[in-house]
């Protein structure tokens, strides 16, 4: 890639740009790039060019495309449910899990404590179960998850105080700023009724995407936010935010299922247009795709519109709860400090696309 290409590539990309301490804390997005990339193309195309274009969760854009393509009405061959799903689970868990820890390792050092990235050990290993319970918890995984479960705060507290794993240090050396500004969650709620709002709300407005609300009002998604879990609104910090994602990483390691399995699936909308949607490492993705009339073999069957809508969306709307948390901060602190306290927020909300933070003039 030449030195000419990347800024013109850093540009369709998108960037924030994150004001602590003002009331505009949260400014700029990414632009709607999956309609210009697909719009008249083969809708079979649809999950190859969105893994390639959105390359950080490329496996969840791959399967959320499937998904919308398939349900529009664009399958190749149809596919055994039950071996379908499982292979979807697996493959969306894999990526999680690597999404997950590659998070860990080199972004909470620069976000949370304004350290280098880390490379994890044994990298060839990693989120294999024995590694996360050596690496990431320095436990059983179901052990610490029981804990969890009981008392997030306070076994959070006392893991990070005790455990000598890399997670739990950080998770320590930054719970001054990150367990001390509250905010809580608003969650994105995803259940058959919402997913017919979503989808009409999505079809409705080309623009929705780039400033989602569910009810009228911004939601956010994380792993905090995951529909079986009871404690969601308890996740009311950075820090809580960040265990969370400690805790997802465990849950999935276990292998459970059941109520820890990341959901994903589609519906049909309209006559040629359908809705795709996993839970995935940032929060919920959505794929809504509308197939051109008339098209009658898949080969040749092409999109007319196609529209994505991802966690950074929700989580950096201009009035959603990161913003509000974001402008509440005190800007009397030295630059160092107000840099830290937003750190830990962005560390929590963790966007997928580049983002600066501007201290002057908050």
């Amino acid at each position: 890639m030449s030195a000419a290409t990347q800024p013109a590539l850093a540009a369709l990309a998108g960037q924030v740009r994150v004001r602590p301490g003002r009331q505009d804390s949260v400014v700029g997005g990414r632009p709607p790039l999956a309609a210009a990339l697909l719009r008249g193309q083969p809708a079979a195309t649809a999950a190859s060019r969105l893994s390639a274009l959105f390359a950080l969760c490329g496996l969840a854009h791959r399967l959320c495309a499937e998904l919308a393509v398939g349900a529009a009405g664009a399958s190749a061959a149809p596919e055994r449910e039950d071996a379908a799903n499982a292979a979807h689970a697996a493959m969306l868990t894999r990526e999680t899990l690597a999404v997950h820890l590659r998070c860990i390792w080199t972004d909470w050092p620069m976000r949370l404590v304004a350290a280098a990235p880390h490379r994890p050990p044994d990298v060839e290993a990693a989120g294999a179960p024995g590694w996360v319970e050596r690496h990431v918890l320095g436990m059983p995984a179901r052990q610490w998850l029981a804990r969890w479960t009981d008392d997030p705060r306070g076994w959070l507290g006392a893991w990070s105080a005790r455990a000598e794993t890399f997670p739990a240090r950080l998770l320590a050396d930054c719970r001054a700023y990150a367990d001390t500004t509250r905010a809580t969650p608003r969650p994105l709620v995803i259940d058959e009724t919402r997913l017919s709002e979503l989808a009409t709300a999505i079809a409705g407005s080309p623009s929705f995407g780039q400033a989602p609300l569910q009810h009228g009002l911004p939601a956010e998604t994380g792993v905090w936010t995951r529909s079986d879990d009871p404690r969601a609104l308890d996740y009311d910090t950075p820090w809580l935010r960040l265990g969370a994602r400690v805790a997802d990483v465990a849950r999935l390691a276990a292998g459970d299922g059941g109520a820890g399995a990341l959901r994903f699936g589609a519906r049909t909308c309209a006559p040629g247009a359908a809705l795709g949607w996993c839970e995935m490492a940032r929060g919920v993705l959505v794929h809504w795709v509308r197939l051109a009339p008339d098209d009658a073999v898949f080969d040749g069957i092409r999109i007319e519109d196609y529209r994505v809508v991802a966690p950074t969306e929700w989580n950096f709307h201009r009035q959603g709860t990161l913003a509000q948390a974001l402008s509440r901060l005190d800007p009397a602190p030295d630059d160092g400090a107000l840099a830290a306290r937003a750190g830990v927020w962005m560390g929590a909300f963790d966007p997928c696309i580049a983002y600066t933070v501007d201290t002057d003039g908050a």
